[in-house]
């Protein structure tokens, strides 16, 4: 064949160059580049200089203070307060005091005023709730309707459904810059011959380069280490395009959990999330081969961007023999999930109750017969 393609880019236009064994030059088909051996060798040089050289560790501003609003602070600082859970620990804001009665939303234990938080713990955004107290009931019963038999008695009862809570749960979104460099081998069959006995496959090999950075944005991470992981995931995802700037009115006829999970403790699990997703996507830009090796991959979190939102979500626990049942609904989207107290002894009868009437049943048929 008079030519023989290699995995080298036009300067020109950016099209692959086409190795010609007549001139021994690098063409390009498309714009009608040429180019000699030595230029190519310093086009080369230089690329597997950017793509070797080494990804400084995340500088220590990647972990950065989310953007404050003092004014705000100011007003969250006088108007919020706090009550503590003395048995399980739960803190929960609000804008206005709680009666003596007023129970924790996990234990069902009695809550006290502690004081106020300082405007640190003030969020920069949060999502209003659109699902109203009226709809998160309904959906709850209609759930629950289906499986009210094997329920235990009181968990649909009008006491139950009392203890529902408008609650806002802490989150921290996370914006980073990765930068990532990839040196693979991609191949391409060729064909196959047949000689005597034995088939040949040929291929052809490139080398594959790629280096550039990604914007990564809205990565969540949760703030509280109460709030059960799996509950949480069950009644996501959040539209995030509908985050405003945070005020305390907000909070009217709502309460909100402070964070005790700061973003330094999830920054290692946010970094790999983020790192992760440019790898996929980088790996995505290497298309068009049979099978593609990869030799050397590098990628670095440049920086990061945090914001400390609140999400709402209607929270309901149920407590039967110590044992708690959590059910959650997303208060922006409606999403919701949870765990049911079954009542195990009508579960087991029922279990065993039809196949013993349909062996009866059988049996008398039988006996007709």
């Amino acid at each position: 064949m008079p030519d023989q393609s290699i995995a080298y880019k036009c300067p020109s236009c950016n099209a692959p160059l086409a190795f010609d064994t007549v001139t021994q030059s690098f063409n390009c088909d498309y714009c009608g580049g040429r180019f000699n051996k030595d230029e190519i060798e310093a086009m080369t040089a230089k690329a597997m200089e950017i793509l070797t050289q080494d990804l400084e560790e995340p500088e220590a501003e990647a972990v950065q203070e989310h953007d404050r609003d003092e004014n705000n602070e100011k007003i969250f600082a006088k108007d919020n307060n706090l009550y503590v859970c003395p048995t399980c620990g739960a803190e929960v804001i609000t804008d206005s005091e709680l009666s003596a009665s007023a129970f924790c939303h996990y234990c069902h234990n009695p809550v006290v005023l502690s004081g106020r938080l300082s405007g640190e713990f003030c969020p920069d955004m949060i999502i209003p709730f659109k699902i109203t107290k009226e709809q998160a009931l309904a959906d709850f019963d209609q759930w629950t309707k289906k499986h009210k038999i094997f329920l235990q008695k009181d968990f649909r009862s009008q006491k139950t459904l009392e203890k529902i809570k408008g609650l806002y749960v802490p989150f921290w979104l996370a914006d980073g810059i990765v930068e990532g460099n990839i040196n693979a081998d991609g191949y391409k069959s060729m064909g196959s011959v047949r000689r005597g006995d034995y088939i040949y496959k040929t291929e052809s090999k490139y080398s594959v380069i790629r280096v550039g950075k990604i914007n990564i944005d809205g990565v969540p991470a949760d703030g509280s280490s109460k709030a059960d992981d799996a509950l949480m995931e069950s009644i996501e995802p959040f539209n995030y395009s509908e985050l405003v700037k945070f005020e305390m009115p907000y909070l009217s006829g709502h309460c909100a959990e402070k964070y005790d999970v700061s973003k330094e403790m999830v920054y290692e699990r946010v970094q790999k999330r983020m790192i992760d997703a440019a790898k996929e996507e980088f790996r995505s830009s290497v298309k068009g081969y049979s099978r593609v090796a990869y030799t050397n991959e590098r990628y670095a979190l440049r920086g990061i961007r945090w914001k400390y939102v609140m999400l709402p979500m209607w929270f309901l626990s149920y407590n039967h023999k110590g044992k708690m049942y959590y059910y959650a609904m997303n208060g922006q989207t409606g999403k919701y999930g949870g765990m049911l107290p079954v009542n195990k002894l009508k579960l087991t009868l029922f279990s065993f109750g039809i196949p013993l009437l349909a062996a009866a049943a059988i049996s008398f048929l039988m006996a007709i017969c």
